[in-house]
């Protein structure tokens, strides 16, 4: 028997489909004239989207957590912003964390 080596999480965009949408509805180029910062926009969506679409993105937030952990943050806001197709660029890693976190449900 062969041992199998456990599969690192993608951080390609397209296999995150829930995620891009919520991106591109809340963290948009406008995010920052609408909501008070990103943490803002990421619970404004938990309080706006409907059940199946929470838990979609919630899904995804976690993988894409363990996906995104170590990634330098020059590294994060080319995959975050141009990447997901939204205006968001975080500051640090730590902010984008927080946000994933938020949209987990976490």
């Amino acid at each position: 028997m062969t041992a199998t080596k456990p599969s690192t999480p993608s951080t390609d965009p397209r296999a995150y489909p829930a995620i891009r949408e919520a991106f591109r509805g809340y963290l948009h180029e406008d995010w920052t004239t609408e909501y008070a910062d990103s943490e803002d926009a990421a619970r404004a969506f938990r309080r706006d989207a409907a059940e199946d679409q929470s838990k979609a993105v919630a899904a995804e937030a976690k993988k894409l957590r363990a996906a995104l952990a170590g990634m330098e943050v020059r590294d994060l806001r080319k995959l975050l912003g141009a990447g997901f197709g939204s205006g968001w660029r975080p500051s640090t890693a730590a902010e984008a964390d927080r946000v994933l976190r938020i949209l987990a449900g976490e």
